[in-house]
């Protein structure tokens, strides 16, 4: 008899520093889908359900979707949005139950307005209705772990790539664990061990050869050993002031094997790898040294990518910040072109205005103006106008239909500003398409990203420059007033190595 496996996805990355929330609205703009919708529109996309669709498929699995629910980062998630999507999922497993396991699809940073721990208040809530069954889980590399959360779960598998371009993989990989406890072949179990750190792992880059390469080695060589069933490690996610903000790992191991004694000596050795690292990541360099570069170098064969780090809305930044559009302008650079700049006001005058409409308007700079510069004074030309609706070419997201709202592509002083009514990351060249700019054929391509644009325009590239133009996620968490977090932490205090 086919095996009954419920899917979920509910994933939110949550900046607590941000002053917004992340509303039912914020899901419904990115997707929330129900039922059969989530295998109709997460099929043969880059995604965790993808491989989870991919694995039922080998295995015979009877698959009951109930909701999809993803956000773009943004603040913690308000209550009436928690409870609204945990209510819709809890009347479907209960509709559709029994159920032989789940494979849940979270990111593993969503903060609630009742909790610092979404998903573990999420997952006990799951557990009230299903349930001693087998749960499987995957989650973002950027995972905040709470102990509790190894309770309530069989099974976690991390990506183990930023740009995150493994999902459907780790999807997959995590189902091919299920089926061997659905055959009765293992009996999983979770640990947990942490160091003391926010900041870790190169935040987790996989594509400079750096100190995360090095750590996934150790794992990957830990996982050849027949009692460990998986290490997944976790570089955590420093906008949000949370007790359990940074590094982690997790080590999934078979209890008919190990009582947890291996397991956690794993972990440990692990977090010991990632101390030794403490003091080697990529910082991002200064917005003066970043546009001297710009005016100084001879261009390559490609466009100058730029990533304008600390306004990245992939970390719950606003998206709106206009030092680096200024700086550009006052240096008198050209052929350059930047986006997203998140402007629902200014998107709609300028769709209004039309095509080829001579404006002059003030842009960006709204959400908070002491941060990142605020709002500048633009006069320019309406090139383009989009619904913003366009389908992510990848390799991250491939597949996947989206929408930056209302679209537009405003020439002001040589630069092409793509203007959006809805905050999302700049990670896919079909963005900017989608208002009539091929980036290949820009002298300079502005980008707020911090990592995952490297998937897609570092192939096209001439050179990669990363800035950090003092936006909300600067990377210098000193500046942040933590006040939830667990101490002593490192590099905020003095941590003496010879205890750890």
């Amino acid at each position: 008899m086919a095996k009954r496996v419920g899917v979920i996805e509910f994933l939110q990355e949550s900046n607590t520093f941000t002053s917004g929330r992340t509303g039912l609205n914020d899901f419904l703009a990115s997707w929330y889908f129900t039922g059969q919708e989530v295998l109709e529109n997460l099929r043969e996309t880059n995604t965790p359900i993808a491989g989870c669709i991919d694995a039922a498929s080998r295995f015979g699995w009877m698959l009951t979707p109930t909701v999809a629910a993803h956000a773009e980062p943004g603040g913690p998630v308000t209550e009436e949005a928690r409870q609204k999507i945990t209510g819709d999922i809890l009347m479907r497993l209960q509709e559709n139950g029994p159920f032989d396991a789940l494979f849940i699809s979270l990111h593993g940073a969503m903060v609630t307005e009742t909790s610092q721990d979404g998903e573990s208040q999420f997952l006990k809530a799951v557990r009230g209705v299903v349930g001693d069954i087998p749960i499987a889980i995957t989650l973002d590399l950027h995972a905040n772990i709470f102990d509790e959360m190894v309770d309530l779960v069989d099974i976690v598998i991390s990506y183990r790539t930023y740009p995150h371009i493994d999902m459907r993989e780790v999807g997959d990989e995590a189902c091919r664990l299920l089926e061997r406890v659905l055959n009765g072949e293992i009996s999983p179990r979770v640990t947990i061990a942490r160091p003391p750190m926010i900041l870790g792992c190169d935040d987790g880059r996989t594509t400079n050869d750096g100190p995360m390469c090095r750590i996934l080695e150790q794992a990957e060589q830990e996982m050849q050993a027949p009692e460990i069933l998986n290490v997944a490690v976790n570089a955590g996610f420093t906008d949000a002031d949370v007790f359990a903000c940074g590094p982690s790992v997790l080590v999934t191991y078979d209890r008919l094997k190990d009582h947890g004694v291996r397991a956690l000596e794993v972990a440990n050795k692990l977090c010991d790898t990632i101390w030794s690292y403490r003091d080697d990541w990529d910082k991002p360099m200064d917005l003066s040294d970043c546009i001297d570069r710009l005016s100084t170098s001879t261009l390559g064969s490609g466009p100058c990518v730029v990533a304008d780090f600390s306004d990245n809305p992939g970390s719950g930044a606003y998206s709106d910040c206009t030092a680096i559009l200024s700086a550009l302008i006052n240096a008198g650079l050209t052929e350059a072109t930047l986006g997203i700049l998140y402007d629902p006001k200014a998107a709609a005058e300028l769709a209004e205005a039309g095509i080829g409409a001579e404006v002059t308007l003030t842009v960006g700079g709204k959400t908070d103006p002491n941060v990142g510069g605020g709002p500048v004074e633009l006069k320019g030309t309406v090139q383009a106008v989009s619904d913003g609706k366009f389908v992510f070419e990848g390799p991250m997201n491939a597949g996947v239909p989206s929408s930056m709202g209302t679209s537009v592509c405003f020439r002001a002083s040589g630069v092409d500003v793509l203007i959006s009514s809805k905050r999302i990351q700049m990670h896919d060249k079909n963005m900017f398409r989608a208002v009539g700019i091929e980036p290949a054929e820009r002298a300079i391509v502005v980008v707020k990203s911090m990592q995952h644009f490297r998937q897609a325009f570092e192939p096209i590239a001439s050179e990669v420059l990363v800035t950090d133009a003092g936006g909300l996620c600067t990377p210098n968490v000193t500046l942040r007033n933590y006040k939830n977090l667990r101490r002593p932490v490192f590099p905020l205090d003095e941590i003496d190595a010879g205890h750890l």
